[in-house]
């Protein structure tokens, strides 16, 4: 398989899904929290709390493990993503300005929190304006497809959102 086919494999499988388990550890403590996600390139960017548990341990510690899947019912049929990364809160205005935009090209509905706070519930809004923009930027991506035989996996490297090198069978 070449990057351009595996790239394009994994850009689809990212834009067909929405959610991400990221997973972190902080003291030992290992985590995992799923969240809404957008694509920037390979980038993945996400709304959470930053006094989440999650967002505090990437806040020590931005090492992060990401897995996308979809709902399978035999082992056969399994595919997804595993990657390797690293977790970053957005706090450049160009870069957040960039990643809102993106987030609401993907998840329209998310608008009215922005444009008509008034539309939601005080609790809602009570959440929501207390919630930051970070991304995953992934390092590695490995594309799980067990329809092409149990175990059946390819490695992709990624460097600043893009992917660099030759796939690897892994």
């Amino acid at each position: 398989m070449t990057r351009d086919e595996l790239e394009k494999i994994i850009i689809e499988f990212m834009d067909r899904n929405t959610t991400i388990t990221l997973a972190c550890c902080q003291q030992d403590e290992p985590w995992a929290a799923a969240v809404y996600y957008a694509r920037q390139g390979l980038d993945l960017v996400f709304f959470s709390s930053p006094s989440s548990r999650h967002s505090q341990a990437f806040g020590r510690n931005p090492r992060a493990a990401g897995a996308i899947h979809g709902e399978y019912s035999r082992w056969e049929d399994i595919k997804g993503l595993q990657m390797e990364g690293r977790v970053e809160s957005i706090d450049s205005s160009w870069a957040l300005a960039k990643a809102i935009a993106t987030y609401l090209r993907r998840y329209p509905f998310v608008r009215q929190f922005f444009s008509d706070p008034g539309s939601i519930s005080a609790e809602l809004a009570t959440k929501m304006a207390k919630v930051a923009l970070y991304v995953f930027r992934p390092e590695s991506i490995r594309y799980v497809n067990n329809e092409a035989g149990f175990g059946n996996r390819w490695k992709l490297e990624i460097k600043d959102g893009r992917a660099v090198g030759e796939p690897v069978k892994d």
